[in-house]
């Protein structure tokens, strides 16, 4: 399996903060065996109200650069899970200049979130209508520019379309543009400004993008059981599918077990551990999918934008 979102770079600076590693330790000892072998390893770093207000001060130093908290992250994330293949990105470029983009890249960074919830000045997340401004033009610009996957999960519809819009008038110029929505699920089956309207789907099938359907509760219609939540999110990626086609979707779990003692919601919300993850998901894919269908969704689509982004 490839997971297409977890923030496993936010996972590796607070264990570095703390001077305490048994997070990573402990995720490093459940991937063992769980099948996963490429993760989309995320660093959120959003304005520093809603870092304190969401997260507490213990994920970041306001006194280091992103690009020193991004190459910190990274190694010892590698250090750690040496034998998986990451492909590393940022969600919120609060902080994140124009400037930085290059810099960032030669160290790895190869997707990025624009906004987290609220606005910045790029652009504006799900709490705000807001939309894309004139240096978030230039911002996504410039990341098409280095090869940088502009990814499309937590922008408000506003924010979506304009991005949109950059993205098409780039690829109308002969330009190599990758994008996807990471963590994001159908809104007709779930309505909440965090999933994707049908227009959205259609406009990201337009241009060849992707969608990384989320196995996380949140996402979903509330349900009691293990086996309704496994149900409901296999009605996400059926319906998904039929939109933007087998070929362009994903999967992401965005697991936040790991801040439960920030807030206890992280417990409950991941449907799947990642103990027993792939056989888990691929079960419930081949109750609807043939065989070669539920590779492409389980590993097969993430892994050839690896591939891509690799090279």
């Amino acid at each position: 399996m490839v997971d297409t979102h977890y923030d496993l770079l936010s996972i590796c600076y607070r264990c570095f903060l703390r001077n305490d590693y048994s997070d990573i330790e402990k995720f490093s000892n459940e991937i063992k065996n769980s099948g996963v072998k490429c993760i989309f390893a995320n660093l959120y770093f959003m304005s520093k109200e809603e870092m304190i207000k969401e997260l507490h001060k213990n994920y970041f130093d306001e006194n280091v650069s992103i690009l020193e908290m991004f190459k910190k992250s990274k190694r010892i994330l590698e250090r750690f899970l040496p034998n998986i293949d990451f492909v590393y990105s940022i969600e919120g470029c609060d902080y994140v200049n124009i400037s930085d983009l290059e810099l960032l890249y030669k160290e790895g960074l190869r997707s990025m979130l624009l906004v987290w919830n609220n606005k910045n000045k790029y652009g504006s997340g799900n709490r705000s209508k807001k939309g894309l401004t004139e240096f978030g033009k230039r911002f996504i610009n410039k990341a098409i520019d280095l090869g940088i996957v502009i990814d499309l999960s937590h922008a408000n519809e506003k924010t979506f379309y304009d991005i949109m819009e950059v993205i098409k008038n780039n690829k109308n110029k002969g330009k190599k543009v990758i994008c996807y929505a990471s963590h994001s699920n159908a809104r007709v089956l779930h309505n909440i400004p965090r999933n994707l309207t049908d227009k959205q789907l259609e406009c990201i099938k337009e241009v060849d993008g992707y969608v990384g359907v989320i196995s996380n509760k949140y996402f979903l219609d509330e349900k009691k059981t293990y086996e309704e939540y496994s149900d409901e999110y296999l009605k996400h990626i059926k319906y998904i599918s039929k939109i933007i086609g087998t070929n362009r979707v994903m999967l992401s779990t965005d697991d936040m077990r790991f801040a439960s003692d920030i807030d206890d919601i992280y417990n409950y919300r991941p449907i799947y551990e990642y103990k027993n993850i792939k056989r888990n998901i691929k079960t419930e894919l081949l109750k609807y999918f043939n065989e070669e269908e539920a590779d492409m969704i389980l590993y097969k689509n993430a892994y050839d934008v690896y591939k891509i982004l690799k090279n």
